[in-house]
Protein backbone atom coordinates (compact mmCIF):
# COMPACT_ATOMS: atom_id res chain seq x y z
CA UNK A 1 0.00 0.00 0.00
CA UNK A 2 1.51 3.74 -1.32
CA UNK A 3 0.01 6.51 -0.07
CA UNK A 4 0.64 10.04 -1.79
CA UNK A 5 1.99 12.97 0.00
CA UNK A 6 -1.50 14.49 -0.25
CA UNK A 7 -3.11 11.58 1.16
CA UNK A 8 -0.58 11.41 3.69
CA UNK A 9 -1.50 14.75 4.91
CA UNK A 10 -5.36 14.12 4.29
CA UNK A 11 -4.99 11.27 6.79
CA UNK A 12 -2.82 13.40 9.27
CA UNK A 13 -5.30 15.63 9.75
CA UNK A 14 -8.57 13.33 10.45
CA UNK A 15 -6.31 11.33 12.73
CA UNK A 16 -5.37 14.54 15.00
CA UNK A 17 -9.00 15.87 14.99
CA UNK A 18 -9.89 12.36 16.00
CA UNK A 19 -7.56 12.68 19.02
CA UNK A 20 -8.15 16.13 19.49
CA UNK A 21 -11.91 15.00 20.71
CA UNK A 22 -10.71 12.83 23.11
CA UNK A 23 -7.76 14.53 24.50
CA UNK A 24 -8.21 17.33 27.01
CA UNK A 25 -4.79 17.83 27.87
CA UNK A 26 -3.33 21.50 27.84
CA UNK A 27 -0.30 20.14 26.00
CA UNK A 28 -2.07 18.64 22.83
CA UNK A 29 -2.26 21.80 20.88
CA UNK A 30 1.48 22.65 20.82
CA UNK A 31 2.50 18.60 20.43
CA UNK A 32 0.48 18.21 17.88
CA UNK A 33 0.49 21.60 15.73
CA UNK A 34 1.08 21.40 12.08
CA UNK A 35 4.63 22.17 11.43
CA UNK A 36 5.01 19.92 15.06
CA UNK A 37 3.65 16.75 13.55
CA UNK A 38 3.82 15.19 10.67
CA UNK A 39 2.94 12.03 9.28
CA UNK A 40 6.02 11.17 7.09
CA UNK A 41 5.75 7.55 5.55
CA UNK A 42 3.70 4.67 5.51
CA UNK A 43 3.43 0.93 4.39
CA UNK A 44 1.72 -2.15 5.11
CA UNK A 45 3.73 -2.59 7.82
CA UNK A 46 4.27 0.86 9.57
CA UNK A 47 3.35 4.51 9.94
CA UNK A 48 6.49 7.11 10.85
CA UNK A 49 5.44 10.03 12.41
CA UNK A 50 7.63 13.12 12.68
CA UNK A 51 7.89 15.85 15.47
CA UNK A 52 9.71 18.64 15.84
CA UNK A 53 12.15 18.28 18.32
CA UNK A 54 13.51 15.18 20.03
CA UNK A 55 11.96 16.46 23.68
CA UNK A 56 8.77 16.22 22.03
CA UNK A 57 9.12 12.86 20.19
CA UNK A 58 10.49 11.48 23.67
CA UNK A 59 7.30 12.91 25.63
CA UNK A 60 4.98 11.62 23.20
CA UNK A 61 6.44 8.21 23.43
CA UNK A 62 6.22 7.91 27.17
CA UNK A 63 2.36 8.54 27.37
CA UNK A 64 -0.11 7.15 25.86
CA UNK A 65 -0.78 8.80 22.78
CA UNK A 66 1.16 5.89 20.84
CA UNK A 67 -1.77 3.51 21.42
CA UNK A 68 -4.31 5.87 20.73
CA UNK A 69 -2.25 6.92 17.35
CA UNK A 70 -2.22 3.21 16.48
CA UNK A 71 -6.06 3.05 17.64
CA UNK A 72 -7.01 5.61 15.51
CA UNK A 73 -4.73 4.81 12.52
CA UNK A 74 -6.11 1.30 12.14
CA UNK A 75 -9.57 2.09 12.41
CA UNK A 76 -8.64 4.79 9.28
CA UNK A 77 -6.68 2.62 7.39
CA UNK A 78 -7.94 -1.04 8.04
CA UNK A 79 -4.77 -1.59 8.64
CA UNK A 80 -2.91 -3.70 11.71
CA UNK A 81 0.08 -0.77 11.55
CA UNK A 82 3.22 -0.43 13.57
CA UNK A 83 3.53 3.20 14.90
CA UNK A 84 7.22 4.77 15.28
CA UNK A 85 7.26 8.70 16.32
CA UNK A 86 10.77 10.33 16.06
CA UNK A 87 11.94 13.83 15.73
CA UNK A 88 12.97 15.27 12.50
CA UNK A 89 16.75 15.00 13.03
CA UNK A 90 16.68 11.26 13.29
CA UNK A 91 14.26 11.03 9.94
CA UNK A 92 16.78 12.80 8.22
CA UNK A 93 19.47 10.43 9.48
CA UNK A 94 17.04 7.52 8.41
CA UNK A 95 15.78 9.10 5.03
CA UNK A 96 19.92 9.35 4.48
CA UNK A 97 20.59 6.03 4.96
CA UNK A 98 17.76 4.81 2.98
CA UNK A 99 18.33 6.35 0.29
CA UNK A 100 22.58 5.96 0.52
CA UNK A 101 21.05 2.40 -0.67
CA UNK A 102 19.23 2.40 -3.53
CA UNK A 103 20.89 3.20 -7.06
CA UNK A 104 21.34 6.41 -8.10
CA UNK A 105 21.98 5.51 -11.79
CA UNK A 106 18.23 5.42 -12.57
CA UNK A 107 17.68 8.04 -15.01
CA UNK A 108 15.76 10.32 -12.93
CA UNK A 109 17.05 13.42 -14.64
CA UNK A 110 17.10 12.04 -18.62
CA UNK A 111 20.26 12.96 -20.51
CA UNK A 112 22.37 14.43 -17.30
CA UNK A 113 25.72 13.05 -17.26
CA UNK A 114 29.43 14.30 -17.00
CA UNK A 115 31.38 14.65 -20.00
CA UNK A 116 34.67 12.91 -19.12
CA UNK A 117 36.65 14.95 -21.61
CA UNK A 118 36.19 17.96 -19.36
CA UNK A 119 38.67 18.41 -16.68
CA UNK A 120 40.74 20.71 -14.39
CA UNK A 121 43.92 19.63 -16.64
CA UNK A 122 42.63 21.19 -20.18
CA UNK A 123 40.98 23.84 -18.70
CA UNK A 124 42.88 26.81 -19.30
CA UNK A 125 43.43 28.94 -16.51
CA UNK A 126 44.32 33.03 -16.88
CA UNK A 127 43.51 35.76 -14.82
CA UNK A 128 39.33 36.46 -16.07
CA UNK A 129 39.03 32.88 -14.48
CA UNK A 130 41.78 32.21 -12.03
CA UNK A 131 39.36 32.61 -8.88
CA UNK A 132 36.62 30.17 -10.35
CA UNK A 133 38.79 27.92 -11.01
CA UNK A 134 40.57 27.64 -7.51
CA UNK A 135 37.20 27.41 -5.48
CA UNK A 136 36.15 24.91 -7.97
CA UNK A 137 39.23 22.94 -6.79
CA UNK A 138 37.99 23.60 -3.69
CA UNK A 139 34.89 22.05 -3.94
CA UNK A 140 36.79 18.74 -4.42
CA UNK A 141 39.45 18.91 -1.71
CA UNK A 142 37.17 20.88 0.62
CA UNK A 143 33.66 19.83 0.46
CA UNK A 144 30.59 22.59 1.82
CA UNK A 145 34.13 24.67 2.74
CA UNK A 146 32.13 26.99 0.53
CA UNK A 147 28.14 26.31 0.18
CA UNK A 148 26.79 26.97 -2.70
CA UNK A 149 29.77 28.18 -5.01
CA UNK A 150 28.09 30.46 -7.21
CA UNK A 151 29.55 30.90 -10.92
CA UNK A 152 28.34 33.44 -13.13
CA UNK A 153 29.21 35.08 -16.53
CA UNK A 154 28.24 35.69 -19.86
CA UNK A 155 27.42 32.47 -22.09
CA UNK A 156 30.70 30.58 -23.76
CA UNK A 157 33.07 31.40 -20.77
CA UNK A 158 33.69 27.86 -19.63
CA UNK A 159 31.16 27.94 -16.51
CA UNK A 160 30.00 24.31 -17.74
CA UNK A 161 33.38 22.76 -18.25
CA UNK A 162 34.51 23.66 -14.49
CA UNK A 163 31.41 22.04 -13.64
CA UNK A 164 32.19 18.66 -15.48
CA UNK A 165 35.95 19.33 -14.17
CA UNK A 166 34.36 19.45 -10.63
CA UNK A 167 32.31 16.18 -11.41
CA UNK A 168 35.22 14.32 -13.06
CA UNK A 169 37.42 15.03 -10.27
CA UNK A 170 35.11 14.74 -7.23
CA UNK A 171 34.57 11.17 -8.74
CA UNK A 172 38.12 10.20 -9.47
CA UNK A 173 38.62 11.09 -5.34
CA UNK A 174 35.93 9.82 -3.99
CA UNK A 175 34.59 6.86 -6.10
CA UNK A 176 31.66 5.74 -3.80
CA UNK A 177 30.38 9.14 -3.49
CA UNK A 178 27.29 10.03 -5.50
CA UNK A 179 26.98 12.88 -8.36
CA UNK A 180 24.16 14.65 -9.56
CA UNK A 181 25.05 17.30 -12.44
CA UNK A 182 21.86 18.63 -13.89
CA UNK A 183 20.94 21.64 -16.36
CA UNK A 184 17.84 23.35 -15.06
CA UNK A 185 16.06 23.38 -17.87
CA UNK A 186 16.05 19.43 -17.66
CA UNK A 187 15.47 20.06 -13.77
CA UNK A 188 12.17 22.53 -14.36
CA UNK A 189 11.15 20.09 -17.28
CA UNK A 190 11.57 16.89 -15.03
CA UNK A 191 9.09 18.20 -12.30
CA UNK A 192 6.42 19.61 -14.48
CA UNK A 193 6.22 15.74 -16.01
CA UNK A 194 5.49 14.67 -12.39
CA UNK A 195 2.80 17.34 -12.37
CA UNK A 196 1.44 16.64 -15.74
CA UNK A 197 1.14 12.77 -15.80
CA UNK A 198 0.39 12.36 -12.02
CA UNK A 199 2.98 9.76 -12.00
CA UNK A 200 3.24 7.26 -9.28
CA UNK A 201 6.52 8.75 -9.09
CA UNK A 202 5.78 11.51 -6.43
CA UNK A 203 7.53 15.23 -6.35
CA UNK A 204 8.54 13.69 -2.72
CA UNK A 205 9.98 11.04 -3.61
CA UNK A 206 12.56 13.25 -6.07
CA UNK A 207 13.18 15.33 -2.98
CA UNK A 208 14.15 12.33 -1.19
CA UNK A 209 16.38 11.24 -3.93
CA UNK A 210 18.64 13.83 -3.01
CA UNK A 211 19.54 12.51 0.02
CA UNK A 212 21.62 10.07 -1.39
CA UNK A 213 23.57 12.79 -3.27
CA UNK A 214 27.02 13.98 -2.57
CA UNK A 215 27.87 16.76 -4.77
CA UNK A 216 25.32 18.74 -6.82
CA UNK A 217 26.26 20.43 -10.03
CA UNK A 218 23.37 22.69 -11.49
CA UNK A 219 23.84 24.30 -14.92
CA UNK A 220 22.26 27.76 -15.97
CA UNK A 221 20.05 28.32 -12.30
CA UNK A 222 18.78 31.35 -13.99
CA UNK A 223 15.81 29.51 -15.58
CA UNK A 224 14.56 28.94 -12.65
CA UNK A 225 13.11 32.50 -12.90
CA UNK A 226 9.37 32.79 -12.45
CA UNK A 227 8.76 29.24 -12.00
CA UNK A 228 7.34 29.06 -8.25
CA UNK A 229 6.04 25.44 -7.68
CA UNK A 230 9.53 24.52 -8.80
CA UNK A 231 11.61 27.23 -6.86
CA UNK A 232 9.94 25.42 -3.88
CA UNK A 233 10.59 22.32 -4.94
CA UNK A 234 14.70 23.18 -5.37
CA UNK A 235 14.60 25.52 -2.07
CA UNK A 236 13.94 21.99 0.11
CA UNK A 237 16.20 20.14 -1.90
CA UNK A 238 18.98 22.80 -1.38
CA UNK A 239 18.20 22.99 2.39
CA UNK A 240 18.18 18.94 2.36
CA UNK A 241 21.72 19.00 0.86
CA UNK A 242 23.37 22.09 2.55
CA UNK A 243 21.77 21.13 6.13
CA UNK A 244 23.74 17.40 5.61
CA UNK A 245 27.02 18.92 4.50
CA UNK A 246 26.38 18.60 0.73
CA UNK A 247 28.38 20.63 -1.72
CA UNK A 248 26.49 22.65 -4.12
CA UNK A 249 28.08 24.30 -7.25
CA UNK A 250 26.00 26.33 -9.12
CA UNK A 251 26.25 28.59 -12.49
CA UNK A 252 24.51 31.37 -14.10
CA UNK A 253 24.44 34.25 -16.37
CA UNK A 254 24.70 37.04 -14.00
CA UNK A 255 24.54 37.38 -10.00
CA UNK A 256 22.70 35.99 -7.29
CA UNK A 257 21.30 39.42 -6.61
CA UNK A 258 20.96 40.41 -10.40
CA UNK A 259 18.41 37.01 -10.50
CA UNK A 260 15.25 38.36 -11.72
CA UNK A 261 12.23 36.04 -10.77
CA UNK A 262 13.10 34.51 -7.62
CA UNK A 263 12.05 34.24 -4.79
CA UNK A 264 14.28 36.43 -1.71
CA UNK A 265 14.83 33.43 0.13
CA UNK A 266 16.80 31.06 -2.71
CA UNK A 267 18.37 34.73 -3.72
CA UNK A 268 19.52 35.05 -0.05
CA UNK A 269 21.07 31.34 -0.08
CA UNK A 270 22.56 31.73 -2.87
CA UNK A 271 24.50 35.24 -1.92
CA UNK A 272 24.72 33.43 1.56
CA UNK A 273 28.04 31.26 -0.36
CA UNK A 274 30.96 32.08 -2.38
CA UNK A 275 29.78 34.04 -5.69
CA UNK A 276 32.65 34.35 -8.30
CA UNK A 277 32.51 36.20 -11.75
CA UNK A 278 34.35 35.28 -14.66
CA UNK A 279 35.29 37.71 -17.41
CA UNK A 280 35.94 37.27 -21.08
CA UNK A 281 39.77 35.67 -21.07
CA UNK A 282 42.78 37.73 -22.02
CA UNK A 283 44.63 37.76 -25.55
CA UNK A 284 47.39 36.39 -23.71
CA UNK A 285 45.08 32.91 -22.16
CA UNK A 286 43.01 33.29 -25.75
CA UNK A 287 46.03 32.12 -27.22
CA UNK A 288 46.64 29.50 -24.50
CA UNK A 289 42.99 28.12 -25.27
CA UNK A 290 43.79 28.42 -28.92
CA UNK A 291 47.25 26.45 -28.75
CA UNK A 292 45.68 24.09 -26.55
CA UNK A 293 42.59 23.38 -29.00
CA UNK A 294 44.93 23.11 -31.51
CA UNK A 295 47.37 20.76 -30.25
CA UNK A 296 43.93 18.50 -29.46
CA UNK A 297 42.98 18.27 -32.79
CA UNK A 298 46.36 16.50 -33.49
CA UNK A 299 47.97 19.48 -35.49
CA UNK A 300 51.67 21.23 -34.00
CA UNK A 301 51.98 24.93 -33.53
CA UNK A 302 54.90 24.91 -35.89
CA UNK A 303 52.24 24.71 -38.67
CA UNK A 304 50.58 28.07 -38.02
CA UNK A 305 52.74 31.12 -38.07
CA UNK A 306 52.06 33.02 -34.61
CA UNK A 307 50.70 36.40 -36.56
CA UNK A 308 47.82 34.27 -37.84
CA UNK A 309 46.94 32.72 -34.32
CA UNK A 310 46.87 36.16 -33.18
CA UNK A 311 44.40 37.38 -35.41
CA UNK A 312 41.94 34.33 -34.68
CA UNK A 313 42.05 34.72 -31.28
CA UNK A 314 42.36 38.60 -30.98
CA UNK A 315 39.08 38.62 -34.06
CA UNK A 316 36.78 35.74 -32.18
CA UNK A 317 37.84 36.78 -28.44
CA UNK A 318 33.78 36.96 -27.49
CA UNK A 319 34.37 34.24 -25.55
CA UNK A 320 35.61 30.69 -26.05
CA UNK A 321 32.95 28.78 -27.57
CA UNK A 322 33.23 31.69 -30.42
CA UNK A 323 36.66 31.00 -30.58
CA UNK A 324 36.43 27.22 -30.74
CA UNK A 325 34.17 27.64 -33.64
CA UNK A 326 36.57 30.12 -35.46
CA UNK A 327 39.31 27.30 -35.01
CA UNK A 328 36.87 24.71 -36.22
CA UNK A 329 36.00 26.61 -39.62
CA UNK A 330 39.87 27.21 -40.27
CA UNK A 331 40.78 23.43 -39.36
CA UNK A 332 38.32 22.58 -42.40
CA UNK A 333 39.13 24.91 -44.38
CA UNK A 334 42.67 23.97 -44.02
CA UNK A 335 41.19 20.39 -44.91
CA UNK A 336 39.61 21.24 -48.02
CA UNK A 337 41.81 23.91 -49.70
CA UNK A 338 45.01 22.06 -48.43
CA UNK A 339 47.25 24.99 -48.50
CA UNK A 340 51.09 24.60 -48.77
CA UNK A 341 53.43 25.15 -45.80
CA UNK A 342 52.57 27.66 -42.96
CA UNK A 343 49.04 28.50 -42.23
CA UNK A 344 49.72 32.41 -42.48
CA UNK A 345 48.13 35.68 -41.60
CA UNK A 346 46.75 35.95 -45.34
CA UNK A 347 45.17 32.38 -45.29
CA UNK A 348 43.41 33.15 -41.99
CA UNK A 349 42.35 36.58 -43.30
CA UNK A 350 40.61 34.93 -46.48
CA UNK A 351 39.10 32.17 -44.59
CA UNK A 352 37.24 34.92 -42.81
CA UNK A 353 37.11 37.60 -45.36
CA UNK A 354 33.25 37.53 -45.47
CA UNK A 355 32.29 36.97 -42.02
CA UNK A 356 34.20 40.05 -41.58
CA UNK A 357 32.68 41.96 -44.53
CA UNK A 358 29.23 41.25 -42.15
CA UNK A 359 30.34 42.31 -39.07
CA UNK A 360 31.55 45.52 -40.29
CA UNK A 361 28.39 45.67 -42.35
CA UNK A 362 26.14 45.09 -38.72
CA UNK A 363 28.67 47.75 -37.26
CA UNK A 364 30.10 45.75 -34.36
CA UNK A 365 30.49 48.80 -31.95
CA UNK A 366 27.06 50.28 -30.09
CA UNK A 367 27.09 52.02 -26.88
CA UNK A 368 26.08 48.42 -25.27
CA UNK A 369 29.27 47.22 -26.87
CA UNK A 370 31.31 49.59 -25.14
CA UNK A 371 29.29 49.20 -21.81
CA UNK A 372 29.96 45.10 -21.81
CA UNK A 373 34.01 45.83 -22.95
CA UNK A 374 34.22 48.60 -20.08
CA UNK A 375 32.30 46.11 -17.07
CA UNK A 376 34.36 43.44 -18.71
CA UNK A 377 38.23 44.83 -18.02
CA UNK A 378 37.29 45.93 -15.00
CA UNK A 379 35.56 42.54 -13.87
CA UNK A 380 32.51 44.08 -13.60
CA UNK A 381 28.89 43.58 -15.14
CA UNK A 382 26.96 45.59 -17.66
CA UNK A 383 24.02 46.43 -14.68
CA UNK A 384 26.76 47.59 -12.48
CA UNK A 385 27.67 50.08 -14.40
CA UNK A 386 23.98 51.34 -15.28
CA UNK A 387 23.28 51.36 -11.86
CA UNK A 388 23.27 54.60 -9.35
CA UNK A 389 26.05 52.36 -7.23
CA UNK A 390 28.66 54.92 -6.92
CA UNK A 391 31.59 52.71 -5.54
CA UNK A 392 35.09 54.11 -6.53
CA UNK A 393 35.50 51.54 -9.29
CA UNK A 394 32.22 51.46 -10.48
CA UNK A 395 31.96 54.85 -10.83
CA UNK A 396 35.41 55.00 -12.91
CA UNK A 397 34.52 52.92 -15.31
CA UNK A 398 31.18 54.36 -15.58
CA UNK A 399 32.79 57.60 -16.55
CA UNK A 400 35.18 56.16 -19.11
CA UNK A 401 32.13 54.44 -20.88
CA UNK A 402 30.75 57.74 -20.99
CA UNK A 403 33.89 59.24 -22.15
CA UNK A 404 34.63 56.21 -25.29
CA UNK A 405 30.40 56.70 -25.99
CA UNK A 406 31.17 60.15 -26.83
CA UNK A 407 34.47 59.70 -28.42
CA UNK A 408 33.77 56.83 -30.23
CA UNK A 409 30.20 56.98 -31.28
CA UNK A 410 30.28 60.94 -30.82
CA UNK A 411 26.77 60.35 -28.78
CA UNK A 412 24.90 63.23 -27.83
CA UNK A 413 25.25 63.69 -24.00
CA UNK A 414 21.83 63.36 -23.26
CA UNK A 415 21.51 60.37 -25.25
CA UNK A 416 24.43 58.89 -22.90
CA UNK A 417 23.18 59.90 -20.26
CA UNK A 418 19.49 57.99 -20.87
CA UNK A 419 21.80 54.56 -20.68
CA UNK A 420 23.03 55.78 -17.12
CA UNK A 421 20.07 57.12 -15.52
CA UNK A 422 21.91 60.55 -15.68
CA UNK A 423 21.28 64.21 -16.43
CA UNK A 424 23.30 65.96 -19.03
CA UNK A 425 25.44 68.07 -17.23
CA UNK A 426 26.77 65.09 -15.20
CA UNK A 427 27.76 63.52 -18.35
CA UNK A 428 29.38 66.41 -19.66
CA UNK A 429 31.52 66.42 -16.47
CA UNK A 430 32.10 63.09 -16.12
CA UNK A 431 33.72 63.02 -19.42
CA UNK A 432 35.64 65.92 -18.97
CA UNK A 433 36.63 64.05 -15.66
CA UNK A 434 38.13 61.45 -18.19
CA UNK A 435 39.72 64.04 -20.43
CA UNK A 436 41.50 65.99 -18.04
CA UNK A 437 42.85 62.43 -16.33
CA UNK A 438 44.11 61.33 -19.57
CA UNK A 439 46.45 64.34 -20.25
CA UNK A 440 48.14 64.44 -17.14
CA UNK A 441 48.35 60.65 -16.09
CA UNK A 442 50.37 58.68 -18.94
CA UNK A 443 49.57 55.33 -17.00
CA UNK A 444 46.07 56.14 -17.13
CA UNK A 445 46.23 57.29 -21.37
CA UNK A 446 47.56 53.64 -21.48
CA UNK A 447 44.34 51.87 -20.09
CA UNK A 448 41.78 54.39 -22.19
CA UNK A 449 44.44 53.45 -25.48
CA UNK A 450 44.11 50.06 -24.61
CA UNK A 451 40.19 50.14 -23.87
CA UNK A 452 39.21 52.25 -27.18
CA UNK A 453 41.01 49.61 -29.06
CA UNK A 454 39.17 46.85 -27.66
CA UNK A 455 35.62 48.44 -27.53
CA UNK A 456 36.68 49.39 -31.63
CA UNK A 457 37.21 45.67 -32.24
CA UNK A 458 41.12 47.10 -33.90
Amino acid sequence: MNYKTKDLKTLQDTLISKMKEESNEDSFDILFANDSFSLKAIDSKKAIFVTDSSSSATFINQSNYPLKIKNILDNLTADDLEVEIMSSDDFLKLSQNDHKKQNLDKKVFPNCSLIQTYTFDNFVVGSSNKQAYLASLQSVDYPAKYNPIFIYSKSGLGKTHLLYAIGNRYKEKYPDKNIQYITTNIFVDTIYNHFRNDQNIEIESIKNYFYGVDLLLIDDIQFLADKKSIQMIFFDIFNILVSTGKQIVITSDRSPIELKGLEDRLVTRFSGGLSLNMTPPDKKTLREILNLKIQTHGYKLDDFDEEALDYLAMHHSKNVRELEGALTTLLFSMATLKPTGNISLEFVQEVFAEENKIIERKGAVSINSIIDDVASYYSLTSSQLRSKVRTSQIALARQIAMYLSRKILNMPYQTIGREFQKDHSTVVTNVSKIEERVEKDNSFKKTINELTKRVSKQ
